[in-house]
């Protein structure tokens, strides 16, 4: 996607919908097993699924993001380590390799995680494999222990030559066997169905960065722990607004414009630190 003159956009006609999971269409700070979009967010991308390509771009699994967006035709899961268009499923070569010290540090990080109150969530492949796992002390009861823990963890990952993602400020981690990256996830999953411009992308953290650059309108949504001032995105919309944005977009039959009454530009917008 071309960037160029971006920041002076103005109106553009959207042909594909793109957005990220956590912190972006579903609530942030959630159990896994509670994470859900809100009705009014699903039933208005289900609405826009009929006009245009809705896919996602996510950390999470194939398996788990699917079967929470079914207004979805195509899914990038696990930063861009999987992606499936209609009923195919891509995956990347490069994981393989890795499997073995990813099993090595994710059963390390089971021993370690249960008496520090660390939840450790695994992260499967569609063949059912866990091929990255997340580390996550949001609901310890001593926070400092948990989070001394979790580095002990990171350590052994590394050292393992696998690949750590922090999140700024952050009470969780990602471990991965290569580093995914969701820009490339979405030009890849943008080439399978054929769409070369006009995509909106929808994001919260600087995971999605690379995905705000390769689209031709960047969105990121604010919530409590969105640090604006490190999102390379050309506008903002807030997490509660996502219902009323998405449904000016209907109205406006798919094109946007810097003028929605919801969206501020970087200018406007007062930064996070």
């Amino acid at each position: 996607m071309n960037k160029k003159d971006k920041s002076s956009l103005s109106k553009i006609r959207i042909k594909c919908l793109s957005t990220d999971y956590d912190g972006t269409i579903s609530p942030l700070d959630v159990a896994r097993c509670e994470s859900h979009v809100p009705l009014e967010t699903r039933v208005t991308l289900g609405q826009i699924s009929k006009s245009l390509p809705v896919s996602v771009v996510t950390m999470k699994d194939l398996h788990f993001i699917t079967s929470k967006t079914p207004f979805a035709s195509a899914w990038s899961g696990l930063g861009g380590l999987e992606t499936q268009v209609g009923k195919r499923i891509i995956m990347n070569e490069s994981v393989e390799s890795m499997l073995p010290a990813q099993s090595q540090a994710l059963n390390y990080a089971k021993s370690r995680a249960g008496a520090a109150g660390i939840e450790i969530e695994e992260k499967q492949d569609s063949l059912g494999r866990t091929v990255a796992f997340c580390v996550d002390w949001r609901r310890a009861k001593n926070p400092a222990k948990s989070k001394a823990e979790a580095e002990r963890i990171v350590d052994y990952s590394r050292a393992l030559g696998l690949c750590v993602l922090k999140y700024e400020n952050q009470p969780f981690y990602d471990v991965y066997p290569i580093a995914p990256d969701k820009g490339e996830a979405l030009q890849a999953m943008l080439q399978e169905l054929a769409v070369k411009d006009g995509v909106m992308y929808l994001g919260d953290s600087t995971a999605d960065n690379s995905a705000f650059r390769n689209s031709s309108v960047s969105v990121g949504i604010i919530h409590s722990e969105t640090q604006t001032n490190h999102l390379d995105c050309d506008y903002f919309v807030k997490f509660e607004d996502v219902p009323d944005f998405l449904k000016t977009l209907i109205a406006k039959n798919y094109e946007f414009s810097s003028d929605f009454p919801m969206v501020k530009t970087k200018t406007s917008q007062p930064t996070h630190d």
